[in-house]
């Protein structure tokens, strides 16, 4: 949105240029060439006086303030010391120094002009003034919505960690009820998982072999407390992992995999990751034997959908659907 206010700067930079080369070539060719510089440069300087003059000054200080009477009056006031002035210059200059144009004198001809061209200059203040507030509006805006989606996508993480810690101690305490020898490992993931969410989670984004590591640990912690292990394929065709994404984005998946996907009192779990990567857009696709096709599937990724949302309004694929007793979901997005 600066960026904005910066072109909106140069714009009216060219149209002042524009309208200053306007008048010299047409002033130039129609009287002399010292007398048409003369007389666009007091044009441009004294329409220049009462544009600026009325946007950022009158309307600002009076008209906005519901001062209308106040500004009626200052703008009078305003406009005949604008127009006693120019006619003052151009009488000195264009009457008496560089050419003797009795045109520009004290007649009323003269004053006509000038109190015309400088009451259309001042009603250029009005649009002025409503395009800057239009800008600044859209810039108000653009902060309201930046600040309203870092919110949310702070409360939508917030919201995936305090779950996966609920499911994780309910795993751990079941084996310590059991007397699991494995609870002293469950417990050593665990908190290695809480250093990334301590160190890495709270950033906007993080290197992609951090989150591979991440989903490997969680993954792991997982498969401990199985009877019968899930029959994982991990397919990892990226060239390289040094591509930031945003923290907790593919976690979701796997989650649901271990969520809605396994059936602890069956062998037969069985589950592919894929990841990929074409013309810097990563693909992310989890397909596994799904033995509950309720509603709780599709619930459970609605996070990650508003995440995506937020994060890439435009540039993500989503797709999730069940197949001959598969689940199959995948996503894709942008990546840097």
């Amino acid at each position: 949105m600066k960026q904005d206010r910066i072109n909106f700067r140069l714009i009216q930079i060219v149209l002042w240029l524009i309208v200053y080369a306007m008048l010299l070539i047409y002033l130039s060719q129609k009287i002399s060439w010292i007398i048409g510089l003369t007389t666009a440069t007091i044009f441009i300087f004294f329409f220049f006086i009462t544009v600026y003059g009325n946007a950022n000054f009158l309307i600002k200080r009076f008209f906005l303030q519901k001062k209308h009477w106040q500004y009626s009056i200052y703008s009078v006031f305003f406009l005949g010391i604008i127009v006693f002035f120019r006619m003052l210059v151009e009488d000195q200059l264009l009457n008496k120094y560089v050419g003797k144009h009795l045109f520009y004198g004290w007649n009323f001809s003269h004053f006509s002009f000038v109190l015309v061209t400088q009451f259309l200059a001042f009603l250029f203040g009005f649009l002025l003034r409503i395009s800057i507030d239009y800008v600044d509006l859209l810039h108000t805006q653009e902060i309201l919505k930046n600040k309203q989606l870092t919110s949310e996508l702070d409360l939508l993480k917030a919201q995936v960690q305090p779950h996966f810690l609920f499911n994780t101690l309910n795993n751990i305490y079941s084996l310590s009820v059991s007397n699991s020898p494995q609870t002293s490992e469950m417990i050593a993931k665990l908190s290695d998982m809480m250093r990334y969410f301590v160190d890495e989670a709270t950033k906007e984004k993080v290197m992609l072999d951090t989150e591979i590591k991440f989903l490997e640990n969680y993954i792991e912690l997982e498969q401990i407390r199985m009877l019968n292990p899930l029959k994982l394929t991990f397919r990892n065709e990226l060239p390289n992992q040094h591509f930031l994404v945003p923290p907790m984005l593919l976690m979701p998946f796997v989650e649901n995999v271990f969520k809605h996907g396994v059936n602890k009192t069956m062998k037969d779990n069985e589950a592919e990751i894929s990841l990929s990567l074409a013309d810097n857009i990563l693909k992310y696709t989890v397909k596994n034997k799904t033995f509950s096709q309720d509603a709780g599937v599709w619930r459970s990724l609605a996070n990650l959908q508003k995440r995506l949302a937020l994060l890439y309004p435009d540039s993500f694929e989503f797709t999730a659907y069940c197949k001959d007793t598969y689940f199959n979901a995948s996503l894709s997005f942008p990546v840097s």
